[in-house]
Formats: C-alpha cells, sequence, structure tokens
C-alpha cells in the first residue's frame, strides 16, 4: 500500500515537472497563443469594412480600412462613431465629424465609398453599436462586413457583431488592429499587459450575461 501511495506521488512529481519545463521553454509560445485567442484575424472579402466604434477614431484603424478597399477585399468603409450624451460633451471641441469626413476625404474616398454612422454609449456598449451598425447596413444591402477592432477587443467585438448579424444575415470576418503593442510580444509592454487582462475580463462578462454565447470561447 505505501509502495502504491509512493509511485503515485512519483508519477504526479515526474508529471508536475514535466509541466514546469514545458511552461518555462514555451511560455512566448502560451503567451503568444492567448493573444491571438483575443484578437483573431479572419480572411476574405466582404461588401463592406467597418471601422470599429470609438469616440475619437484611431488613424492607423482608418488607414488599414483603406488599404482593405484599395487590395480588393471590401468596395466600401464604414466609420463607427461613439457619441456621448449631450450634457458629458467635451469641452471646446468642434463638431468632429466634419473633421473626420475631410480627412476621409484626403484619403482620396469618394462620397459613395465612405459613411460615418453615430452610435450612443448605451451599455452594453458594443453589443448596442454592434446592432445599431448592422441594422442600417443592412437596408443598404450589405451582406458582409470585414470588422476592424482594437487589438485585445477583437473578440468580444467580433462576437458582439456575428450576435447582431444573426437574424439579418451579416457575415463578419474580424481584422485586428494594434495601435500601442504589437500582437507578438504583447506581454512586454504595460499597455498589452492591461488590455489583456481588461478585455479578458470583459470578455467573461459578456458571457455570463449572455451577450455573447459559450461557443465564441472555441469558435472564431
Amino acid at each position: 500500500m505505501a509502495k502504491q501511495k509512493y509511485s503515485r506521488k512519483l508519477v504526479l512529481l515526474v508529471i508536475l515537472s514535466w509541466l514546469i519545463i514545458f511552461c518555462a521553454f514555451s511560455y512566448e509560445a502560451i503567451l503568444v497563443g492567448a493573444g491571438k485567442f483575443l484578437a483573431p484575424a479572419g480572411m476574405g472579402s466582404a461588401d463592406v469594412v467597418i471601422v470599429e466604434g470609438e469616440e475619437l477614431i484611431r488613424e492607423k484603424a482608418v488607414k488599414i480600412s483603406a488599404e482593405l478597399l484599395s487590395s480588393g477585399r471590401a468596395s466600401r468603409m464604414v466609420v463607427v462613431l461613439q457619441e456621448n450624451p449631450k450634457d458629458e460633451k467635451f469641452f471646446a471641441f468642434p463638431d468632429y465629424v466634419p473633421l473626420l469626413i475631410k480627412d476621409l476625404q484626403a484619403l482620396k474616398l469618394q462620397g459613395k465609398q465612405f459613411m460615418v454612422i453615430r452610435v450612443p454609449t448605451n451599455h452594453p456598449i458594443t453589443l448596442t453599436e454592434a446592432r445599431i451598425v448592422l441594422a442600417d447596413l443592412s437596408v443598404h444591402g450589405v451582406r458582409s462586413a470585414i470588422l476592424v477592432a482594437e487589438g485585445f477587443h477583437t473578440r468580444r467585438s467580433l462576437w458582439s457583431y456575428k450576435q447582431a448579424g444573426l437574424t439579418l444575415g451579416i457575415e463578419i470576418i474580424p481584422f485586428p488592429c494594434f495601435t500601442r503593442y504589437q500582437g507578438d510580444g504583447w506581454w512586454r509592454k504595460p499597455e498589452g499587459l492591461k488590455e489583456f487582462f481588461e478585455e479578458s475580463t470583459k470578455l467573461l462578462y459578456y458571457l455570463l450575461r449572455g451577450y455573447i454565447p459559450i461557443k465564441s470561447l472555441v469558435v472564431t
């Protein structure tokens, strides 16, 4: 009996040792995989490319979307602008939309090649945005979209849009955009670590509240 207990302990010790060795030599591969889980990337073309909503649109996201247009992966760009209530406007800040349109035109985009959709910051913000944007696009006959989302926010954005597009018959293809850290080596940047843990927590919250399905953990 004592020998059996000793053998079990020895087996467990060997297994634990191998796990420690595996993690020590492949931790980077594990972290890269974790990053790709939160920021999945899809392939293929679509009717439009959507720049995920923010209060101020990031230049890199717009330029990536413009490149997707020039490469033929989409024919129109949809820029989503999140707007706070009127009593929460920024002080001494002009109407942002004309400035946004002017910069889009500077990229040599014609009027029919882009549109700006304003959405409120109502809870749950990402899912509310997705419902409004896709409802608008469905009226224009859109049946597929490439979603340019911010880094580790991509999986939650992807599935919020997927949920909203389910009844509308709109397919969503994810395209992560990293502006403050890189997808590979994200743990070396404070911004990467911060966003990884924040977005992991928010993803879990969306799952627990039923905003996105459990299968979003295993399906892109």
